[in-house]
């Protein structure tokens, strides 16, 4: 008897929906496997390590409209992104433009360098070129559209190649769940169990096997039941950077924090910069950006123009400086502040409120 496919089958459901599914399966010699997510090695299907997921469904009989939405819903939700993938990708290669530059290019409202710019592409970024205009490209990139110059630009065959080069792939699980292997075998380990929808970098293919990333550790998946999609890097809008580098200051700021705590404690010392030895106040601000690479003058009053201002204490984060009348200190957040206080304290974690304070300042 010829082996039907679940498709023909769930046709059958429709129509014969007074049958069992079971007594269908039967006569169709299809016998699969359905499980709760919850699987276990032994459940797994020994072509690839599939396990048909239906969740509250699979505690009921598995008959006529549950069944048929959950297998036609997947199937045809991953032939059309599959698809659609393939076409947006397709059309990408025709008109790909990749930045050839030190640092980046700007991306800009116009096609002059007078223009107002709109975000920024970087070295062996990837745009779609939309139009060319008087030695610039109309270009999309990312949640960026707007005109880079040409001449900065690989297009044509040879970006086509470099595509392959500053590309790289992503498996798109494609079925409920699958099992990710050891080794390149469906009788090895289970190294764990991703799920449909779910992305994973490829890092290498072998006998119809992806090598990919996961949380657990790199693994093996069956090509079979994942979706390709090439991913590049694309252009960055002036908001993205502007969060980016705002998520970067917080973060160096917490880092430059955690550093200072570790010398509460040691001396103050007019004029010096050690921390560990002695230093005084603007020493200390001085010698704890040192440390992140950052050069500020030694003098307090040099130090109340250094950065950027911040527009009052509940602007400020971990990091700023506090300017003070003849003082400088770190703030930690939550109104408090690390600094060589004086001879008698040394250094040591205050309230904001240890003098009046003038401004603060963010070096990061």
């Amino acid at each position: 008897m010829k082996k039907l496919s679940y498709r023909n089958i769930l046709k059958m459901v429709v129509k014969l929906s007074s049958m069992s599914m079971a007594a269908l399966f039967f006569m169709s010699g299809v016998s699969p496997t359905i499980n709760t997510y919850a699987a276990t090695a032994s459940d797994v299907l020994p072509g690839g390590g599939v396990s048909v997921a239906l969740g509250e469904c699979a505690t009921k009989t598995a008959v006529g409209f549950e069944v048929e939405e959950v297998i036609d819903s997947q199937e045809e939700v991953a032939l059309r992104l599959k698809a659609n993938a393939k076409e947006e990708y397709d059309r990408l290669l025709d008109n790909i433009a990749i930045a050839e530059t030190k640092d980046f290019l700007y991306v800009r409202e116009d096609a002059s360098t007078d223009s107002e710019y709109l975000g920024k592409i970087y070295n062996d970024c990837v745009g779609e070129i939309l139009e060319s205009k008087d030695g610039w490209y109309l270009i999309k990139s990312g949640n960026v559209t707007g005109y880079v110059k040409a001449d900065n630009c690989i297009t044509g065959s040879k970006a086509k190649k470099k595509a392959e080069e500053v590309g790289y792939e992503l498996a798109c699980v494609n079925v409920p769940t699958l099992y990710v292997r050891s080794e390149a075998d469906k009788d090895a380990d289970v190294l764990c169990i991703v799920k449909n929808g779910e992305e994973y970098l490829v890092k290498d293919k072998k006998d119809g096997w992806l090598y990919v990333e996961t949380a657990s550790g790199d693994g093996w998946m069956s090509e079979e039941y994942a979706d390709i999609n090439w991913q590049f890097s694309y252009a960055e809008s002036k908001e993205e950077e502007e969060k980016r580098l705002a998520e970067e200051s917080l973060e160096k700021g917490k880092e430059l924090v955690e550093y200072a705590l570790q010398f509460v404690g040691n001396p103050y010392v007019w004029g010096g910069t050690s921390l560990t030895k002695g230093c005084d106040c603007s020493g200390f601000t001085m010698s704890l950006y040192k440390h992140f690479g950052v050069n500020i003058s030694h003098a307090s009053d040099a130090q109340r123009y250094a950065g950027v201002a911040v527009d009052g204490i509940e602007n400020a984060q971990p990091g700023d400086i506090i300017i003070y009348s003849g003082h400088v200190a770190i703030y930690m957040g939550d109104n408090q502040i690390v600094h060589a206080a004086n001879s008698r304290l040394g250094i040591v974690v205050s309230g904001i409120d240890f003098m009046t304070m003038l401004g603060i300042r963010r070096i990061f």
